[in-house]
């Protein structure tokens, strides 16, 4: 391959093209995996009778099948929908069921005498989870959203099976023209590897700033 042709699969294939596409895949996934995320963690965590059930049969069955195979499922039953709104729905669901075991994990690790504290001072329900619970909970599941954050974006790469012409699946097509495999793919891992390294290093800096503001100078890591 030539220089001219190692700019092209870079800048032109994969920066300028299938760079958006992922980012954009990236930003409509996570945020609607942390809403479903958010809303059925808060159910499971207080364990509201039936729909706590069937929010753990859900996450059983996201956490127990391929993601691919999801993605495939979805996308031979939404015959109308396009690939890069398949693509999202597909990995917002996935991953919505493990943030759905985070945010549930960090309810329950919450002190009961919260909770008892709420109830002495007769404060609403509301009042209570978003104003007391919540900000608590946050705290102690940061760590693991960063984690799944990066699990979202190494995942994206399964969308190149329905034809989302994300970072991988141009990748592939540029493989017609360019016939260096170990090229080509290497500017994908290259190109993965930053943005999630970007977002490790980050969510470690809002980690230290978060935990810095509520303890004080005794937080140490």
């Amino acid at each position: 391959m030539t220089l001219a042709d190692h700019k092209t699969v870079f800048f032109n294939i994969l920066v300028q093209s299938a760079l958006p596409v992922t980012l954009r895949l990236i930003a409509g996934s996570f945020f609607l995996a942390c809403l479903i995320g958010m809303v059925g963690g808060i159910i499971r965590g207080l364990r509201v009778p039936v729909l706590s059930q069937l929010l753990g049969i859900y996450v059983q069955i996201c956490r127990g099948v391929p993601d691919m195979l999801v993605l495939l499922f979805l996308y031979a039953m939404m015959t109308r929908g396009s690939t890069y709104s398949i693509a999202v729905l597909g990995i917002s669901l996935i991953q919505g069921a493990y943030i759905i075991e985070i945010i549930k994990g960090g309810i329950q690790s919450v002190d009961k005498g919260q909770w008892e504290a709420a109830k002495a001072m007769s404060l609403p329900m509301t009042t209570t989870l978003f104003r007391i619970i919540i900000p608590q909970v946050m705290l102690v599941a940061l760590p693991a959203l960063i984690g799944q954050l990066v699990l979202l974006i190494k995942g994206t790469s399964v969308a190149s099976a329905i034809g989302c012409m994300e970072l991988t699946k141009r990748a592939i097509i540029a493989m017609s023209g360019f016939s260096n495999a170990l090229v080509v793919y290497g500017y994908v891992l290259i190109i993965f590897f930053i943005m999630c390294h970007a977002i490790t290093m980050l969510g470690k800096r809002i980690e230290k700033y978060v935990v810095e503001r509520i303890i004080g100078d005794r937080y140490e890591r």
